[in-house]
């Protein structure tokens, strides 16, 4: 099985630009890192193991939201429902996930952008509430199975200029938001992230800190240079 790694930040630190650097990266002219959210190639599993995984990761989802219900009741400050679209987006992504976990070599690096641990929190970059340090506990206890987290932040105003300036615009949901409440929502996601990693307690996991204010080539060593 590959090495798990969770590209973790608010908007605009640069998660999926990172992801897509580090895809770049080759040993002996072959790829070294992978992306769950690429995932386009048939790998030769058969049709009981494909339908197996579709199975446990449904399972998986119920468990979770049996768990965690109250955030099905959770009020965003944004308008419309993205309730489904998430859980569906989720389910994919988790499927992916578990197909190139089967069919990866031991020597290369998955990289899930978004991951587990994002689709845990990012429903609270919208609203009021905190994750609970008992919520936190026990995700990490039952959920958490990844063995690197690169952690991406840098300061409000430099990512809410790349909010702005990027290609694709902002993220769905923040698009929904007027314009007074878009730095608050960084600034909220910012906070929820601190508070997870500060009530983190997975002594299995490492934790890569990274500024990304720094320049492309900065970033990817300090990274290389960590998982060596």
């Amino acid at each position: 099985m590959p090495k798990l790694i969770e590209i973790m930040g608010p908007p605009g630190s640069g998660k999926s630009f990172i992801s897509s650097e580090l895809e770049l990266v080759k040993e002996n002219k072959e790829k070294v890192f992978f992306h769950s959210g690429n995932y386009n190639h048939d790998y030769n599993l058969s049709l009981f193991s494909k339908i197996f995984i579709r199975l446990k990761i449904i399972f998986k989802i119920a468990i979770f939201y049996l768990i965690f219900y109250k955030r099905i009741f959770l009020k965003k400050n944004y308008k419309g429902n993205f309730f489904f679209k998430v859980v569906f987006l989720f389910y994919e992504h988790q499927v992916y996930i578990e197909i190139l976990k089967k069919t990866l070599a031991h020597d290369k690096y998955l990289i899930m952008e978004p991951g587990p641990i994002m689709y845990f929190i990012q429903d609270y970059f919208y609203i009021n509430d905190k994750i609970s340090n008992y919520e936190i506990k026990i995700y990490n206890k039952f959920f958490l199975h990844t063995d690197y987290i690169i952690n991406l932040n840098c300061n409000t105003d430099l990512l809410i200029d790349r909010l702005k300036t990027r290609t694709r615009g902002l993220p769905l949901r923040m698009r929904k938001l007027n314009d007074n409440k878009i730095e608050p929502t960084i600034k909220r996601s910012k906070d929820l992230l601190n508070n997870y990693f500060n009530n983190f307690n997975n002594l299995n996991t490492k934790i890569i800190n990274i500024d990304t204010s720094n320049n492309i080539s900065t970033i990817k060593d300090q990274i290389l240079n960590f998982l060596k």
